[in-house]
């Protein structure tokens, strides 16, 4: 009995107890889901389907077409984010090639491009919209009044 007690059971190592066994290298799933997103939207620029894209995702990454949708959605969202905080910008800049562009014109003597230039601008900053035509419509009220009655 004294040579059982001196041999001792070890406990075999796994993931769980053993910290030597984890795996830390590579990327961790955020990156990966960062870089699908990323390979999505760049998808979302060339035109494709939105199936074609998301099977497009799962056969690169190895991943579901519900996961690869899901990236798709992402990359949807950073897309008209970008889209809105560039808007006004992009605004700003045409509308300045407009005006820079009508200053020429007026000085070459062509009115009629400055006429179309200025009328486009004022399409732009709304003038002239369905909405303010019809606001801005003359009313006409007829009232007439019976003489008959004496």
């Amino acid at each position: 009995m004294d040579e059982s007690a001196s041999h001792e059971v070890t406990k075999p190592t796994n993931v769980g107890n053993d910290e030597s066994k984890r795996w830390r290298g590579g990327k961790g799933s955020e990156l990966r889901m960062e870089e699908r997103m990323n390979y999505a939207y760049s998808l979302l620029l060339e035109g494709n389907t939105r199936r074609a894209n998301a099977q497009l995702i799962a056969d690169r990454f190895g991943v579901s077409i519900r996961t690869a949708d899901a990236d798709i959605t992402r990359a949807m969202e950073i897309l008209r984010t970008e889209n809105l905080e560039s808007r006004d910008s992009i605004l700003n800049q045409v509308l300045a090639m407009r005006l820079a562009t009508a200053k020429r014109a007026m000085k070459r003597g062509n009115f009629q491009v400055v006429a179309h230039l200025l009328d486009s601008i004022g399409r732009a900053a709304g003038e002239n919209s369905q909405e303010q035509a019809a606001s801005a419509a003359p009313t006409l009220n007829i009232t007439v009044e019976d003489k008959r009655q004496g």
